[in-house]
């Protein structure tokens, strides 16, 4: 039987190791590396996985978030556009007394059969009472964002060249902060007149259902065997505000109603949608560059040597209440485009650089510009080759990026003709940013009508947009070619 032999256990060597069983033992060396087991080292691992997720959840709450839109694909028409006029079943009325006046219902509101439209107050006791209540009306913060909301909608339409546009703008605003008041109003009037029934006030009411309109033209109440090419000629109604503020005579005109929603459109057309048209019963329209396609029956018809449409409808009626001279559009050749919000669109600029610029270079394979570089030193003109990768052209000029390989007052010259052109000239190219590839990518588009949310743009242009693409919702939140992910 072995036995352990412990008389070495004590002898320890010269370098420290001991000396067991007659060999050495080495003392074990307290480094780090013995101390990595594989517990310590998956929690290493977890703890780098850790920081690597809050260091991107931190960059990525202090990243500006995109807001994107899926392009989606809309049945549309190419159109044959002309000049309309809208005609309904409207009539003015008139105030039955001499007086001061109040109204109740909002302009394009209906009205119900008896249902109160306006007030006369001959004495002027009564009126003065409601004006006073006036200023004890506050309008709630709902009231106040559609007021704004009005507002927005109405600058989106502003160019800074149609004066009847400033007129339009403050009659919307009075008839809507009108509206916000009405129930307060005639609520206040009841009680008014309920107190003291000696003070010449009257209250006057529709005696028909209908919309409200306290607008009207010169062009109000004709039917379609009055329109000729005449009336066309004015391309504009007079028109006249109703909604009255004080005194009023008796005999003036106070609001016009249109009491069902039947309205016809009279169209003047040219020869060849007349020949191409003429066994066809029913037609679809885009009034204004609107969105919305109306459907109704068509019937064709010639006085003297000029042709028109007449178009009957049943709705809608009330979005258009307020026209009379419109752009209608035909729909025919039926197609698919791309619906895309407005906000989504961006003007880009960019440098004109006339097509004869454009040069052959050797050892490439597309045309390229030559700009001149002075070198004061030598006094010499150098030029340099730039070559545009991508640019769109509308057959006499080619849009160049302002990426700074072009600056304005930069000089390109075509050798071989002698021509020598400096870059200054800017156009703007409507478009939107893809964000497909995770960072912002400038796609022009080519719009064939939008309304005050969302336009329609052509499919399948070279290098444009496809449906089911990724855009920038907000354009004026993208930065060209900068990474959003």
């Amino acid at each position: 039987m072995n036995r352990r032999d412990d008389r070495y256990d004590n002898v320890v060597n010269l370098d420290g190791s001991r000396y067991r069983e007659g060999k050495e033992v080495k003392r074990a060396r307290r480094g780090i590396l013995y101390k990595l087991t594989p517990e310590v080292i998956g929690a290493g691992i977890l703890i780098l996985v850790f920081l690597y997720l809050l260091i991107n959840v931190l960059i990525y709450r202090s990243k500006k978030q995109v807001s994107v839109f899926e392009v989606q694909s809309q049945d549309i028409g190419y159109k044959t556009s002309f000049p309309g006029i809208c005609l309904r079943d409207e009539h003015i009325v008139t105030a039955e007394n001499s007086g001061y006046l109040n109204y109740y219902i909002g302009n394009g509101c209906k009205v119900a059969k008896n249902g109160v439209v306006y007030s006369v107050d001959t004495s002027n006791k009564i009126y003065n009472d409601i004006n006073s209540t006036m200023n004890d009306i506050k309008l709630t913060s709902d009231e106040i964002t559609r007021i704004k909301n009005v507002i927005a909608s109405r600058m989106r339409d502003y160019n800074g060249s149609d004066l009847s546009w400033v007129e339009g703008f403050k009659n919307n605003l009075n008839n809507i902060v009108y509206e916000m008041i009405n129930e307060n109003v005639l609520n206040t009037v009841l009680d008014m007149r309920a107190r003291d029934n000696s003070s010449g006030f009257t209250t006057y009411s529709s005696p028909e259902s209908g919309v409200i309109s306290y607008f009207s033209d010169n062009l109000t109440g004709y039917t379609a065997d009055r329109i000729d090419s005449d009336t066309f000629k004015a391309k504009s109604a007079e028109k006249q505000n109703l909604r009255t503020a004080g005194l009023v005579a008796s005999g003036n005109p106070v609001y016009r109603i249109c009491p069902t929603d039947n309205w016809n459109l009279i169209v003047k057309v040219s020869e060849d949608f007349y020949v191409n048209n003429l066994e066809k019963r029913t037609a679809t329209v885009y009034i204004n560059g609107d969105t919305t396609a109306i459907s109704g029956d068509l019937r064709l018809y010639t006085i003297e040597k000029d042709y028109f449409a007449e178009l009957s409808f049943d709705k809608y009626m009330t979005r258009y209440m307020n026209e009379r001279y419109v752009n209608v559009e035909f729909a025919s050749n039926e197609d698919a485009g791309l619906k895309i919000p407005v906000s989504a669109i961006f003007n880009k600029g960019y440098y004109l650089v006339p097509l004869t610029m454009f040069v052959a270079a050797d050892g490439y394979n597309g045309m390229i510009l030559k700009k001149e570089i002075y070198d004061p030193q030598t006094g010499t003109t150098l030029y340099e080759n730039i070559y545009p990768e991508k640019y769109y052209s509308d057959g006499y000029y080619a849009y160049i990026e302002m990426d700074g390989k072009l600056s304005e007052g930069d000089y390109l010259c075509n050798d071989e003709t002698g021509e020598r052109v400096k870059i200054g000239l800017i156009n703007y190219l409507e478009g939107v940013y893809n964000v497909n590839k995770g960072y912002y990518i400038f796609m022009r588009i080519e719009k064939l009508r939008s309304n005050s949310e969302y336009a329609i743009v052509k499919n399948n242009t070279p290098d444009g947009l496809r449906q089911y693409d990724h855009i920038a919702l907000n354009a004026s939140d993208a930065v060209d070619q900068a990474l959003i992910y």
